[in-house]
């Protein structure tokens, strides 16, 4: 096989876009404009658990400068939507139930952002309150009462490698602590934002939105909107941040809905606070490790459950969850290995992709028992390491055999002489 000369590898190579960045000619969501645009805002859940009784937008209707309020009960045909569950409304009806304080109840078009978001504030609206359930220990007990219709565990998966009792008679020492990880915001500097254009002629609705699944968020809009996917058309603009955040949908159905309502273009760009709220953070996990280690260093058993707290919808939790769970070990050979992972329903807000999409979290988990076993053995953590970490050939958790590149060692390596491990610094 021809050797590929290094083109990249070692070299400054100029970002492709940095120039446009930095003069700012680069156009995101929130710089784009349209003659005669129009503007939206959200009126948003009263309350993280209640039922809707009863939502009035008389008085906003009556301020001068707003052309247009939808309800759910204007679209009863439209869909709920998410990235892999259906579980999300566009809109809460009356009668329906919010399930986070990010909740849409009514869309508000009007001629400025500061009418649109005087007019939200008038919208008048009633809830029959429930149990805020916060906590997803709490949500899986069986008197807790349902978020959604079945149950509070989403999903759960186990994971079985080798002989876990028999990997822990191996064990001379063995440490069984609980983690915690909390949520955390992407907080990418742009935020959500976007236009929509309907185009009557040919009922097309055009969305510039940025998306990190494009085509997964055209077909999402398109089967909550009962449409054929080729009448939505999503020009991306400049993404900026996202970070996994914006693999959900954030403005793009209420923008097309706008649209096809006023015939005009709208804009529709979040406030921080607002963003805070309503769209997607790391889900935070709830992590029960047991390792066992031979009086010699050798990992002989790891057993794990993991709580993962999704919040009001699934987002991407099931595979966020699950994939975590499969990274119970690390990277370090160990040959017995069992997990479980839930997956949990609260009524904070929703979570899903984020940096590392779980392993993240089980890093701080299996890292910290790293460095408690090597204490309790008196053995140098990076050695301890070392004599764990894959080699080429290694199995996973999961089965996987790792037949390419394995350059753990090295960098356990040179992080430690980067930090100067060997003289104390």
């Amino acid at each position: 096989m021809k050797k590929m000369p290094k083109r990249y590898v070692g070299k400054n190579i100029f970002k492709v876009d940095a120039q446009d960045k930095v003069t700012g000619k680069a156009q995101y969501s929130d710089d784009i404009y349209f003659d005669d645009m129009l503007y939206l805002k959200i009126k948003r859940a009263t309350y993280p658990h209640a039922y809707l009784r009863r939502i009035d937008i008389s008085k906003a209707q009556k301020i001068p400068g707003v052309v247009k309020i939808i309800t759910a009960a204007d679209i009863p045909e439209v869909k709920n939507f998410g990235l892999i569950i259906k579980d999300q409304p566009v809109l809460i009806g009356i009668g329906r139930k919010m399930r986070y304080m990010g909740d849409a109840l009514a869309i508000v078009i009007a001629e400025s952002k500061e009418i649109a978001s005087k007019a939200v504030k008038l919208i008048e609206v009633e809830v029959e309150k429930l149990e805020v359930i916060s906590d997803p220990l709490r949500a899986m007990e069986k008197d807790a009462p349902l978020i959604h219709q079945d149950s509070n565990i989403l999903a759960t998966h186990y994971l079985e490698k080798g002989d876990v009792k028999k990997g822990f008679t191996q064990a001379d020492v063995i440490v069984e602590n609980e983690y915690k990880t909390s949520f955390l915001d992407q907080v990418p500097l742009q935020i959500e934002a976007g236009i929509g254009v309907f185009d009557p002629e040919t009922e097309i609705i055009k969305l510039w939105a940025a998306t990190q699944w494009l085509h997964d968020t055209q077909a999402d809009v398109a089967q909550s909107l009962g449409l054929p996917k080729e009448k939505i058309r999503i020009i991306q603009p400049v993404i900026g941040g996202a970070f996994g955040k914006k693999e959900d949908i954030s403005v793009h159905i209420h923008l097309a809905l706008a649209a096809i309502a006023t015939k005009r273009p709208v804009k529709f760009s979040y406030t921080r606070e607002e963003s805070m709220i309503a769209q997607s953070k790391r889900h935070p996990f709830i992590i029960q490790m047991k390792t066992g280690v031979t009086k010699k260093g050798y990992l002989t058993a790891c057993q794990v459950e993991v709580i993962g707290d999704t919040g009001a919808y699934a987002s991407s939790g099931l595979a966020v969850v699950h994939k975590g769970m499969y990274h119970c070990t690390g990277p370090y050979n160990v040959d017995n290995v069992k997990g479980v992972a839930h997956t949990v329903y609260t009524n904070n807000t929703y979570c899903g992709a984020m940096r590392g999409f779980g392993a993240t979290q089980m890093a701080f988990a299996y890292e910290s028992q790293m460095d408690i076993l090597s204490h309790k053995l008196e053995i140098d953590p990076v050695q301890f390491r070392l004599q764990n970490a894959y080699n080429h050939g290694s199995s996973t958790p999961n089965g996987q055999i790792l037949t390419h590149s394995v350059g753990v060692k090295e960098t356990i390596k040179e992080a430690a002489d980067m930090t100067g491990w060997k003289e104390g610094r």
